[in-house]
């Protein structure tokens, strides 16, 4: 009976990392061009709807593990899924930049129900022992969401209109929402329930705190880029059709990073398992950068897919293992809101990188060097708790 409900369970994570992050996060790249196109603005203004999605998903998810509890969760979670449906709705009929930035701040609050914060507490709290293992095969279903819906919403797009395309997304989001509904989501562990007492101390001045939040926030630039793939593809003499498969290829490499990151973690630990994966997201920023033709363009953005593993589960591994689980959940909760904030200025970033020089050359090179600093404050904060 247990196996079969923790079964339940892993479907319905698996569904909502698909709709929260694979949906939302993943999808979003395709509509940049063509809203721009037809609202008559800059991609960086219209990017900027997704960067104040994350942030409004950032500030809430601090907000939601404060007062969410094993009983009311499923509340709170109901309403997100209704305003997430809402949001989309809006901003598929959004005439101006103000209904469009309205739609990604609803979108933003409501998906904070079942984000990155959520899941990976509840994957805590729920398997014991294997949680790396459950997180990859949980968050590799948002890059399979990813690629298969991206080009599929690229092609809507191409036949319907990006408002046709929005009105698909809602209906994804509530469909792929709903499993969970009825599953056993524990938002708190056993024995650190609020009023417990056993709680733990967390110390945002610590050096440990520091290091983490600077970890989330140079890795969190990162996932910014792929939203881009699709212009960063016709910048480098890719054709409209094929330049939309950048992204599914990333996709592919962030169900495939993710398995092998989530075996990683649980045999050898967090911070080997981010050396990997930042490696490999190196080498496919230098193959992006070189760019020459597709086959290098696809191999770079598989490769690049590989921080995808680390920005939805392997960078919440080490606050972890440096906080404790007593702290992880509010520990967590405040660093990931520098991480989101970080890639929703990424978002804009970018695109206003292309605006001003014509090329996504400086914004490639730029991701190399907040790798490179990411994993050297992985390190440090792992030094320190040490």
């Amino acid at each position: 009976m247990k196996k079969g409900k923790n079964l339940y369970l892993l479907v319905s994570l698996c569904m909502m990392a698909a709709s929260s992050i694979g949906l939302f996060l993943n999808s979003f790249g395709v509509f940049f061009s063509p809203m721009a196109e037809a609202l008559g603005e800059k991609r960086g203004n219209v990017a900027m709807f997704n960067t104040i999605m994350i942030f409004a998903n950032a500030v809430f998810s601090i907000i939601v593990p404060m007062v969410a509890t094993n009983k009311n969760y499923k509340k709170f979670y109901l309403g997100g899924i209704i305003g997430s449906v809402m949001a989309l709705i809006l901003m598929a009929n959004a005439t101006g930049l103000l209904m469009l930035y309205a739609g990604g701040l609803l979108l933003g609050a409501s998906a904070s129900t079942y984000f990155l914060v959520v899941i990976t507490t509840v994957i805590n709290n729920s398997f014991e022992g294997n949680a790396g293992t459950m997180g990859g095969i949980v968050f590799s279903f948002s890059g399979l969401a990813g690629a298969v819906f991206s080009p599929m919403f690229a092609s809507i797009i191409s036949a319907s209109g990006y408002k046709t395309a929005f009105y698909v997304m809602a209906v994804l989001a509530a469909v792929l929402c709903a499993p969970a509904l009825f599953a056993d989501i524990k938002i708190e562990k056993e024995g650190l329930e609020k009023g417990s007492g056993n709680t733990g101390n967390l110390n945002m001045l610590s050096m440990a705190f520091i290091l983490c939040t600077l970890m989330m926030v140079f890795y969190q630039f990162l996932p910014s880029l792929p939203q881009h793939f699709p212009g960063i593809g016709i910048s480098k003499g890719l054709s409209e059709s094929v330049a939309p498969l950048l992204v599914s290829a990333a996709m592919v490499g962030n169900i495939v990073f993710k398995l092998i990151a989530g075996v990683m973690i649980d045999r050898l630990g967090a911070l080997k398992t981010l050396l990997a994966m930042t490696g490999l997201n190196i080498i496919g920023s230098v193959l992006l950068f070189i760019g020459n033709s597709a086959l290098v363009s696809m191999a770079g953005a598989f490769l690049f897919g590989a921080m995808y593993s680390i920005t939805s589960f392997g960078g919440s591994s080490v606050v972890r293992d440096v906080f404790g689980d007593a702290v992880y959940k509010r520990a967590y909760s405040v660093i990931s809101f520098f991480g989101c904030a970080s890639n929703a200025l990424g978002i804009s970033l970018v695109g206003y990188i292309y605006d001003f020089t014509s090329s996504y050359d400086p914004a490639i090179i730029m991701s190399v060097v907040l790798a490179l600093l990411a994993y050297l404050s992985a390190t440090a904060a792992k030094k320190k708790h040490s």
